[in-house]
């Protein structure tokens, strides 16, 4: 085994460079080695030897006049860069450290998607070597060339179900709680006020669970952590808020659309309220069964939670103190579809 290699482990994928065209020629040509020995000394397959050497051969004109064909390491060279034009030209990111560094930290600790990341380096004014886009960041990712970050670490892949052509409305949930019936206001996301429900499941047997609200207009996020999945500890909740809240509940909270889960099904107590008596606080609409997208704000923004609470993760374990902190990270995470401003900046 010749000296540029010290391992015996066989290298894949690795391309040949000049120095070892260099020695195929010295072997090949003034030594008459076979193209099995050379590749055992290069620790290649022999079928990468015949192919180079096919690649590098040339007629040469011997001191007896004779025509014999030899392989010369210039013409293999000369060849293999001409080849390389065909693949493009190597990716700028791959060469700035700093910039892959920057990505990846905001990608894996910060929960960070491309396209935030590149909108932030934009509004800071931060300078790198390489300008790329989002799609470029995502391909790269997806190439695994680059970043040591896999799907894993990025958002979760989506699964597209076929939607139910005939919506049916739930035999257990009055026809008027529909969400037929629910404000055209809340439908065209023109005024605030209007949120979406659902509960965050930590492990299937008993114990805490996460109350998620999301507003429709600005994206807003309310966790509030429960002790089951129990509907009084949903309406102990919503009492919860509204005391916190006063008199601006009633103008923060005009309706919420949950789904058709029995913990949503008392909706009169929901509705009622705590502190003004015989008065509703807001009022309680339900989406259509085995309509998620109905409520497609609250499901993406759990999904959003899900990055720091995997499903499975026992939600009795977490604290109040980092539900406020993901509930504060949601709040102020830049959004492409306000132009990468914050819930709370839009609100």
């Amino acid at each position: 085994m010749c000296q540029i290699h010290c391992t015996t482990e066989k290298k894949e994928y690795k391309h040949i460079n000049y120095v070892e065209r260099r020695q195929i020629e010295r072997w090949y040509n003034n030594e008459k080695k076979s193209k099995q020995e050379i590749a055992g000394l290069l620790n290649k397959s022999e079928r990468t030897i015949r192919r180079e050497i096919q690649r590098g051969l040339r007629r040469h004109l011997t001191e007896e006049w004779e025509d014999i064909y030899v392989y010369d390491a210039d013409v293999a060279e000369e060849k293999y860069q001409y080849n390389l034009k065909a693949k493009g030209p190597e990716l700028k990111i791959g060469n700035d450290y700093q910039l892959v560094e920057y990505l990846e930290n905001g990608i894996k600790k910060e929960r960070k998607s491309p396209e935030i990341l590149i909108a932030e380096i934009d509004r800071k004014g931060l300078k790198f070597k390489a300008t790329i886009c989002a799609k470029t960041v995502r391909n790269t990712i997806k190439l695994g060339t680059v970043f040591e970050i896999t799907a894993k670490d990025m958002i979760y892949k989506k699964e597209y179900k076929q939607k139910n052509k005939e919506k049916i409305v739930c035999d257990k949930v009055p026809a008027e709680k529909s969400i037929e019936y629910r404000p055209k206001e809340a439908n065209t996301r023109e005024i605030y006020g209007h949120w979406e429900g659902d509960l965050l499941i930590g492990k299937a047997t008993k114990g805490a669970v996460l109350l998620t609200l999301t507003e429709r207009k600005t994206r807003e996020e309310i966790i509030v952590k429960l002790p089951d999945k129990k509907s009084v500890s949903v309406s102990r909740a919503l009492d919860k808020l509204e005391r916190k809240y006063k008199d601006t509940f009633y103008i923060k909270f005009k309706t919420i659309t949950f789904d058709n889960g029995p913990e949503f099904r008392t909706y009169k107590d929901l509705e009622k309220s705590c502190i003004r008596k015989k008065k509703k606080r807001l009022e309680v609409y339900y989406a259509h069964p085995y309509c998620s997208g109905e409520r497609g704000s609250n499901e993406n923004n759990n999904r959003l939670i899900r990055r720091f609470i995997p499903k499975g993760t026992s939600i009795t374990n977490v604290s109040e103190e980092f539900i406020q902190w993901i509930e504060d990270w949601m709040n102020n995470l830049p959004r492409p579809m306000f132009k990468y401003k914050t819930s709370l900046e839009v609100t």
